[in-house]
């Protein structure tokens, strides 16, 4: 009896020490398969989690037919940190941009590092614009870190939806890499949303390096948002001459002229940042959703953050401030707002009443001259009204473009 005590009490033993050997086991092989997952050096998912996470997640806006957005972010100049300071430093700066994105999505999202230089953000329930916002944020905080390490980088950003810019990992990882691309072309350090045709146009362009392609890269960007937003190209194009005749009618110089009509061309080039959702909503808008509105002259101004376009770059953002201080984004008064961003504010306002949408019917002329004019030294600037009523008095109707 106590000879089969003995064996059993042994055999129990034996089984608790099984029991803890298989826990051990089993805990080691999820904290090593849990480790696979990870990257070592952000915290972040690695590229294989990442894709298995960002097909799970199409798998299930499919189901529910939900919005889900993906940011890829690419850091530009590790090459030369790597050189100049060490692989420690480009270390250093890859780990800050993974607190960032740790720190700026919300529990439902998945961030991971999907390249050397390249990260992932997924945001379930997040149309294009919501996502657009995210990696703004994404890419000013990074610009900070980077500025407070002294470090000579950047990092740009590709925005895509599913279903919207595609269906399948593949194509919607490649429209995000395609809108990065377009970043770049537009000068780095900002954040692009996918856009087809947008895309097709920057990669055909030649000349790396020269002005012209990238005024024609722009051009050419400010040309598609317009087909977007209204279906043709009229809209900039007529803003544009309306703003050279203004110019020219208040004597400035010829360059100039000039500067101002291709400020017409782009002042709308901000609303690549406003998803299509809301650019062709028909009823009215939100709170919330004009607050998004009113973020495309910041936006198109970070777009011509660039040496040669600093002068358009200051009246596309400045071209809805009012004389009466009520006009955004920084409500500047008389006095304060340029004059270029005053005949950008009326050619834009004159086109868009007199141009058909559809969300509304096109005001006569007569109608939309008298709202200029009730506008005059409140909404808009009154001499600029003025030259641009005499304008429309004494020019040809025929010679005035037409908005298609």
């Amino acid at each position: 009896m106590a000879l089969t005590l003995v064996v059993v009490a042994g055999a129990l033993g034996l089984l608790v020490v099984v029991v803890h050997q298989r826990r051990k086991l089993s805990a080691l092989a999820e904290r090593l398969a849990e480790a696979s997952r990870i990257d070592p050096l952000t915290g972040l998912l690695n590229r294989r989690a990442f894709e298995e996470m960002l097909n799970f997640e199409i798998e299930r806006s499919r189901r529910t037919g939900r919005p889900l957005s993906l940011i890829v972010g690419e850091m530009d100049g590790m090459g030369r940190v790597n050189a100049e300071r060490g692989h420690s430093a480009g270390d250093t700066a890859i780990k800050m941009v993974g607190q960032h994105m740790s720190k700026w999505k919300r529990r439902i999202d998945s961030a991971g590092r999907i390249g050397g230089e390249k990260f992932g953000v997924l945001l379930p329930e997040t149309d294009e614009h919501g996502a657009f916002l995210v990696a703004e944020r994404l890419r000013r905080a990074s610009r900070r870190g980077f500025g407070q390490e002294s470090l000579p980088l950047t990092i740009s950003f590709g925005v895509a939806s599913y279903p919207e810019h595609g269906e399948e990992i593949g194509v919607l990882m490649g429209a995000a890499g395609r809108a990065i691309d377009a970043a770049v072309e537009l000068g780095r350090d900002r954040s692009v949303v996918y856009c087809a045709d947008v895309a097709r146009m920057l990669s055909e362009l030649s000349a790396a390096g020269s002005t012209e392609p990238r005024l024609s890269s722009i051009i050419g960007l400010a040309e598609e948002l317009d087909v977007r937003d209204t279906g043709g190209t009229g809209h900039c194009q007529t803003v544009a001459r309306y703003a050279e005749l203004m110019a020219r009618a208040l004597g400035l110089e010829s360059d100039h002229v000039e500067r101002v009509r291709l400020a017409g061309l782009l002042h709308d080039i901000g609303k690549t940042g406003v998803s299509d959702r809301l650019m062709s909503k028909s009823g009215p808008l939100e709170p919330d959703e004009w607050h998004s509105i009113r973020t495309h002259p910041e936006i198109g101004a970070r777009l011509l953050a660039h040496p040669e376009f600093e002068d358009l770059r200051q009246w596309v953002l400045m071209h809805h401030e009012r004389p009466d201080g009520k006009g955004y984004p920084f409500g500047l008064a008389r006095g304060q707002i340029p004059v270029e961003a005053s005949i950008l504010a009326v050619a834009d306002a004159y086109e868009a009443m007199t141009s058909e949408r559809a969300f509304r019917s096109a005001l006569g002329e007569e109608v939309a001259i008298s709202e200029l004019r009730a506008g005059a030294g409140s909404q808009f600037e009154a001499a600029v009204v003025d030259v641009f009523v005499g304008i429309l008095a004494g020019v040809d109707a025929h010679a005035l473009p037409q908005a298609s």
